[in-house]
């Protein structure tokens, strides 16, 4: 974990236990329903869903700041569960004074059917929809916690990252929560996916580092040639800026992100994400999509959820909405405001 830094004690703890996790249950993102069930159990077990509840709570009251890290490490073990999402999700219901329910927590904040004709919920990409134990969706400025077993798997798709999924209506538990409340969800959300893509990103670097440095070609290793050196040099500045960028978008004491600084790391993000797969396949060659090798399935990741919790255009759409509804502001008056004050 070369690129990863380990900041704290939790950052090395979350690390050993995905990694252990990781050997045990291989690269595969659509676990089967038992593995996923003693995958899950084994990190409710070590206490680490706790981390950003308050202390009052039996929490460690972690800000978005000192978390950043465990969110990464999602991603970088290419864990195949909502790690992340449940720990701002669980935070963000406690907060709002509302019951954690056990369980993994997914979030769903857009393509949200609502059919009250119908009595029914559809949610036509819903991520680990087929696996997580609860839903935090979000429909027409409402909250609705949704449950696993009352829930139709209609299909599985994108290798198993997400699934077609629906509720009968009444079977939702609509939140009584304040529009304020509301907002805060979609950032989590896109929070949520944001920051274990760029952990994501990281690993795809060190494969493909790595890679260059070990495959011979006409007798020397393929980082000796200038083409890929090239090639090398963009997936570094690539995925430094996603770094970046989610360290802007944490840049929070709190739990919940700045919503402007968040639109810029989620457009950067998303903006990034085809070319760091694009770079790492075309260095690796073939053996990047064997079924053998772990690649894929970090780029794949990267590649779908990318336009999770809102495209590349519609946080550039509600970011420029901002900087142009306040005389003088550019969006780098704004970052340097907010990250440099005084």
């Amino acid at each position: 974990m070369d690129n990863l830094s380990m900041d704290n004690l939790f950052d090395e703890a979350v690390a050993r236990l995905f990694a252990n996790m990781s050997e045990k249950f291989g690269n595969s993102l659509d676990l089967s329903c038992a593995d996923y069930e003693a995958a899950w159990s084994e990190i409710a077990a070590s206490g680490f869903l706790e981390m950003m509840l308050p202390e009052e709570k039996g929490g460690a009251g972690l800000s978005l700041k000192e978390a950043e890290n465990l969110f990464k490490l999602e991603g970088y073990f290419n864990l195949p569960v909502p790690f992340a999402s449940t720990l701002l999700a669980r935070r963000w219901l406690d907060s709002n004074g509302l019951t954690v329910p056990d369980g993994s927590l997914a979030i769903a904040t857009m393509g949200v059917q609502v059919s009250e004709g119908q009595g029914q919920i559809v949610i036509n990409k819903l991520p680990f929809g087929h696996r997580a134990g609860n839903f935090l969706v979000m429909a027409k400025q409402s909250c609705y916690l949704l449950s696993q077993e009352k829930a139709v798997v209609n299909e599985i798709y994108h290798a198993g990252l997400f699934a077609s999924v629906s509720w009968n209506l009444e079977d939702a538990i609509r939140l009584d929560v304040s529009s304020q409340a509301v907002d805060g969800l979609r950032n989590l959300a896109a929070l949520a996916v944001l920051v274990p893509s760029v952990g994501a990103m990281e690993k795809i670097f060190e494969m493909t580092l790595e890679y260059a440095n070990q495959r011979q070609q006409f007798g020397r290793p393929l980082s000796k040639f200038q083409a890929i050196q090239h090639q090398i040099s963009v997936l570094a500045e690539q995925v430094w800026a996603a770094r970046m960028a989610a360290q802007i978008a944490c840049n929070s004491n709190g739990y919940l992100p700045d919503p402007n600084l968040l639109a810029i790391a989620k457009y950067q993000v998303s903006f990034v994400s085809d070319q760091v797969a694009d770079i790492s396949h075309a260095v690796h060659g073939a053996i990047g999509i064997t079924e053998e090798y772990a690649l894929h399935f970090y780029t794949r990741r990267i590649r779908e959820f990318k336009s999770e919790a809102g495209t590349q255009s519609y946080w550039a759409k509600k970011l420029g909405h901002h900087v142009l509804g306040q005389e003088g502001e550019t969006v780098l008056s704004m970052l340097t405001r907010e990250l440099c004050p005084g």
